[in-house]
C-alpha cells in the first residue's frame, strides 16, 4: 500500500484535498497522515510511512523553514519521499529552483483538485509531473531566454525570491535572518539585489510586484 501525507497550514485545503483523494484513488492508497504546519509535517514524517508527501509551499507555522528550505530539509532527511509541491506561486525561477531540489511533482492550486490526483498517480508510478500552467511558464521563460542576444535572462535568484516572498509576508529582516539561518546583513543585501535586479526604488513597489507575480503564495 502507498502511504500518503497532506501537509497545507489551511484546514479546509486538507480536508479537501483528503477527500478528493480517498474518493478518486483505489485501496492500494492509504493517508497515513497530515500536517498543519512545517513542525508537525517534519513529526509526521519521522513518525509514520510515507512514500507521497503533498505539501504547500508557503507554511508560516513553525519554527521549520517553509518553501525552497523546506523542501531541502525533507530531500536531505527522507530521501525515498517523492515530493508533490502545491502552490499558487507561478514564478519560473521558483518552480525551477523547485524541479532542481528534486520535487516529483508541481501542482498549481489554481487547478482543480482532480488534477492533483492524476499528479500522484503519475508519480507514484516514478515519473514527473507538474501543471500545464507552470510548463506553460517554464516554457516561456526559456523562449525569452533562447531570443535574447546573450542567451541570459536577468531573474532572481532562489534566495532572493525567498527573502522577497518572506518580506511580501510581514515578516521584518530579523525574522527572515532567524528563519532561513542568514544574517540581517545578508538579507538585506539580497533584498537591495532582488530590487536592484528590478528595477525597482520602493518597498511598495516591491510589494505590487510581488503580488502579481503570487510571491505571496
Amino acid at each position: 500500500m502507498l502511504s500518503i501525507i497532506v501537509a497545507d497550514d489551511h484546514p479546509v485545503v486538507v480536508r479537501g484535498v483528503m477527500m478528493t483523494l480517498s474518493e478518486h484513488l483505489d485501496a492500494t492508497y492509504a493517508i497515513t497522515g497530515h500536517a498543519f504546519g512545517t513542525d508537525e509535517l517534519i513529526e509526521k514524517l519521522r513518525q509514520y510511512s510515507c512514500q507521497v508527501l503533498i505539501t504547500d509551499y508557503s507554511m508560516p507555522r513553525g519554527d521549520q523553514p517553509d518553501g525552497l528550505a523546506l523542501i531541502s530539509y525533507i530531500r536531505r532527511h527522507f530521501e525515498s519521499v517523492k515530493i508533490i509541491v502545491m502552490t499558487m506561486l507561478n514564478n519560473p525561477s521558483a518552480l525551477k529552483a523547485l524541479s532542481k531540489l528534486g520535487v516529483a511533482g508541481l501542482f498549481d492550486k489554481h487547478n482543480d483538485l482532480s488534477e492533483l490526483v492524476q499528479a500522484v498517480r503519475v508519480v507514484s508510478k516514478g515519473k514527473h509531473y507538474i501543471s500545464p500552467s507552470f510548463a506553460k511558464a517554464l516554457d516561456e521563460q526559456s523562449k525569452v531566454i533562447k531570443n535574447l542576444p546573450n542567451g541570459s535572462l536577468l531573474v532572481l535568484s532562489p534566495k532572493e525570491i525567498e527573502v522577497v516572498r518572506l518580506f511580501v509576508q510581514g515578516q521584518s529582516g530579523r525574522e527572515i535572518a532567524t528563519r532561513l539561518s542568514r544574517s540581517e546583513k545578508t538579507i538585506s543585501r539580497q533584498k537591495r539585489t532582488a530590487m536592484n535586479k528590478l528595477g525597482l526604488r520602493h518597498d511598495c513597489a516591491l510589494m505590487e510586484w510581488a503580488a502579481e507575480r503570487g510571491l505571496r503564495a
